[in-house]
């Protein structure tokens, strides 16, 4: 993701990138393997460790205790002699990754790497006899707690940081070296809410740690190391940007508190567009949307669905005759939608300023989409203060601004251009197209889902739909935009792939729920 000033990262953005690099095809495990083979070749190298000396790995039941199986596995190959502590039951470790490199080093490593079970605070006894028996111990890693800590530590975790702080470091005077972070630490705020392992040395993964940095004083000796994390898991919208936005319902959830989304638009001369819109909007599960039209074009869209609902004004085209109605609707919804098939007409240019501004003082979200960006292009400073999105195409995009945009393959020159421009705005962009960019001023990403064969009438409206309902349900405009993009041209890529080349948006339409549930599900399959 391009970003001014990027040079840290929180565990929420460890866990996008590690989501978007398997969507790229870059399994999980092989990221862990990277991991644990960079920081065993640091280590080697920092405390010249040699063949026969004696390495203790504590390793969680978490991702983090994966690193320290495969590290494990890697010192061993050179000689050394690891011992691996697992504290808590085999049982429970939570991912397939680190179920992998257990397996490994339990069923198949028996005679390289020694593993100790520590299933209660009572077995730290395992520990302190294996300090005795070898007195070749040169250094202990640290990989029992990850990104995902949160209160007061738990047995037998609580007891082993005891004895790491307390017996190998302080007694021992023995090197501690943690994997990513130091178990017990926030890495994201750099607080320690109950207790933490103490490090000499903390080895981190792709970026520092958001935590790691602002507390420069715990963090005496950070080293950050590669994995293999591609440049465009930061920079393409993937798995793990979408994911995060598919929030779900609460078990006491009741209609109308999972996204109610207004979608204003449609003229004498188009009916399709706001039923395009309203539909993906149903497609996506919205809970309500209302869609407001002029009567003249009212049957037509009741005609489309029973699950429209759809209120009307008199007239061939929206004015400000409906604005009262419209204030009281805008005041209903979570998120407004304007503009599909709205039309350009003068009647219509002033109610969308009044709405404009109603929005702003009741601090709703909206979508510019299709008609409203040309009909608010002279009056820009109307969109300030607003959570926005606008969703131009290039020809859009100029009428707004003037600007003629090169070839949608030129990456950094696009993305130059919109990033300045989304922070003039102060606005959220997604400029659609072969590529798609999304800024908001601050952050750039480039979505590549979708196909040649959805440059047919209707997807944009698709489009605009899924960004307003994402922003309905929570999201803020950036992770809309980024997100609507993906689903809108991976339901693309599914209806070529089910339909063939000629589908149409109510294919489309048809494909969201699809591609929201293969999102969800998708993993790449390796063996066990």
């Amino acid at each position: 993701m391009m970003r001014k000033g990027l040079d840290e990262i929180d565990s929420f953005g460890m866990g996008i990138l590690d989501n978007n690099s398997e969507w790229l095809g870059i399994p999980k495990h092989l990221l862990m393997e990277c991991a644990g083979y960079s920081f065993s070749m640091e280590v080697i190298k920092r405390y010249k460790l040699k063949p026969k000396d004696v390495v203790f790995i504590f390793c969680g039941t978490g991702n983090n205790g994966g690193d320290g199986f495969v590290i494990a596995r890697h010192l061993a190959s050179n000689g050394i002699k690891p011992i691996v502590f697992l504290a808590g039951n085999p049982e429970k470790i939570r991912t397939s990754e680190a179920r992998l490199n257990w397996k490994i080093l339990n069923q198949g490593l028996i005679y390289s790497v020694k593993v100790e079970i520590i299933k209660d605070s009572s077995e730290i006894e395992k520990v302190s006899f294996h300090v005795e028996s070898n007195p070749n111990l040169k250094l202990v890693i640290d990989g029992l707690l990850g990104t995902g800590i949160s209160g007061k530590i738990r047995e037998p975790i609580s007891t082993i940081i005891n004895f790491i702080n307390e017996k190998l470091k302080t007694q021992l005077k023995l090197p501690i070296a943690c994997i990513d972070i130091p178990s017990g630490f926030d890495p994201n705020v750099g607080l320690i809410n109950d207790k933490s392992v103490r490090p000499d040395l903390i080895i981190t993964f792709h970026r520092i740690k958001s935590g790691l940095k602002s507390n420069r004083e715990f963090a005496k000796e950070v080293i950050v190391k590669p994995i293999g994390i591609p440049l465009e898991a930061d920079l393409f919208v993937g798995r793990g940007d979408v994911l995060p936005t598919l929030k779900k319902r609460a078990i006491d959830c009741h209609k109308g508190q999972f996204g109610k989304v207004l979608i204003i638009g449609g003229s004498k001369d188009y009916s399709g567009a706001p039923a395009y819109s309203s539909l993906a909007s149903i497609a996506f599960g919205i809970d309500l949307v209302i869609t407001f039209v002029p009567d003249v074009i009212g049957n037509v869209l009741r005609g489309y669905s029973p699950n429209l609902i759809v209120r009307s004004s008199e007239g061939n085209h929206l004015n400000e005759n409906s604005l009262n109605e419209l204030i009281q609707l805008v005041k209903w919804a979570d998120a407004i939608l304007m503009g599909p098939g709205m039309g350009t007409h003068e009647e219509t240019e002033g109610l969308l300023l009044k709405l404009l501004e109603k929005i702003r003082i009741e601090k709703k979200k909206c979508v510019l989409d299709a008609d409203a960006l040309k009909l608010v292009k002279n009056y820009l400073e109307a969109l300030k203060g607003i959570e926005l999105i606008l969703t131009p195409h290039a020809g859009e995009l100029k009428i707004i601004s003037g600007i003629d945009l090169p070839r949608y393959d030129k990456i950094d020159e696009i993305s130059e251009i919109l990033l300045d421009l989304a922070k003039n705005l102060n606005v959220t962009l997604l400029l659609k197209g072969a590529y798609d960019y999304i800024s908001d001023g601050e952050k750039l990403k480039i979505n590549k889902t979708g196909c040649p064969e959805m440059s047919i009438g209707g997807t944009g409206d698709v489009l605009s739909g899924l960004c307003a309902s994402l922003l309905s349900i929570g999201n803020d405009p950036f992770s809309s935009a980024c997100s609507a993009a993906f689903i809108n041209g991976y339901a693309g890529e599914l209806c070529k792939k089910n339909i063939g080349e000629r589908f149409t948006s109510l294919d489309l339409i048809s494909h969201v729920n699809d591609a929201i549930s293969k999102i969800r599900n998708y993993s790449i399959n390796f063996k066990q």
